[in-house]
């Protein structure tokens, strides 16, 4: 008898009383926003050189080959120098005798400048010997001048590395004759590398110099460079409707190889831009007609509300509400089956 009028009486007791609905909650939240704009681009070299001699000549020495890892001013190729280094030592030997014979004509015109004063000298004697020593003088600067420029001229039969790098391609052999200008090789910057990506021009004003940017590339799955842009090209594409960003990153082991594609996320905006409202994206419903809504647990009651939304991040989504306060339980999980006044029980992850 006693059973039959429990019985009766659970009949009578509300179903929210016995057992009401639990769903997760996040707060909201009213902070900096941090947008996540993933893009693909490419790892260039900043600098790539087809490298020639200034000067003709017949290869002498290869001292590197493809793929060898070169250093600025290393010599690459010598060519053969033996007639240039001849006329050199000419030069010098000329040039020699030409300052032993200035020293002699400023010797006797130093001699002509004291004996004119005491009038020992002639007049057209004494202007002879300034005559003579000035002549010997540019005698002696013209030779000055060939002996540098014939030692320019030995100095370029050996091609040197501009910049650090790597050889993309030899050109050339031991013997063959190689004219000034003619490329021998292809010097590839490695160190540092330069990733690129075309921005949407609707984030022309985001995206900056100084924006964190995370790198990740395809032989290497799992592992990012944090990097930061280092230039804008501030050219739109008419085409694309896109800007150019770059990116230096360093690359000592030489790990990362031109050509290769590269995953970027862009993180747009810090900590010290305008807070504004934000709520997880696991609380943003959208409803059959369009409108966008977000529940909130107070006093344990759900609450519907309106919102619009704004930018986006991996976690979190701006709202823009006159309803929704900074600490309310967002509902994340049970929120496609509330009724508005409905009583729940808030579980916070």
């Amino acid at each position: 008898m006693i059973c039959l009028v429990s019985m009766a009486m659970l009949l009578f007791i509300p179903y929210q009383a016995l057992a009401q609905m639990q769903v997760r909650v996040k707060p909201v939240l009213l902070a900096p926003i941090i947008e996540q704009l993933p893009l693909s681009g490419s790892v260039l070299s900043p600098r790539s050189s087809d490298l020639a001699p200034q000067e003709s000549g017949q290869v002498k020495r290869m001292l590197v080959d493809e793929g060898d890892r070169v250093e600025a001013g290393e010599v690459l190729l010598e060519l053969d120098a033996e007639l240039t280094t001849l006329e050199l030592q000419r030069l010098e030997a000329l040039h020699e005798e030409a300052q032993l014979m200035y020293q002699d004509a400023k010797r006797l015109a130093d001699e002509g400048r004291k004996l004119i004063g005491d009038k020992n000298i002639s007049k057209s004697q004494y202007d002879s010997r300034l005559a003579n020593e000035a002549a010997e003088e540019k005698q002696l600067n013209q030779l000055e001048v060939q002996v540098q420029m014939q030692a320019v001229r030995l100095e370029r039969h050996m091609l040197r590395a501009p910049f650090a790098g790597v050889i993309g391609f030899k050109n050339t052999e031991v013997g063959q004759w190689l004219g000034a200008g003619s490329a021998a090789f292809q010097l590839v910057q490695m160190d540092p590398l330069r990733v690129q990506a075309r921005i949407p021009e609707r984030y022309f004003g985001e995206v900056r110099t100084g924006t964190a940017v995370t790198i990740t590339v395809d032989a290497y799955p799992g592992e990012q460079i944090e990097a930061q842009v280092d230039k804008v090209v501030a050219v739109s594409d008419v085409n694309t409707r896109s800007f150019v960003a770059r990116m230096d990153i360093p690359n000592p082991d030489l790990r990362l190889a031109p050509g290769m594609s590269a995953h970027l996320l862009f993180l747009l905006g810090d900590q010290n831009a305008r807070s504004v409202m934000q709520v997880p994206a696991d609380a943003v419903v959208r409803r059959a007609d369009g409108s966008t809504v977000v529940w909130v647990v107070r006093d344990n009651t759900a609450q519907v509300t309106e919102v619009s939304i704004g930018r986006r991040n991996k976690s979190h989504v701006e709202v823009n509400s006159k309803e929704l306060r900074e600490g309310d339980l967002a509902v994340t999980l049970g929120n496609e089956s509330l009724r508005p006044g409905q009583n729940v029980t808030p579980v916070q992850d």
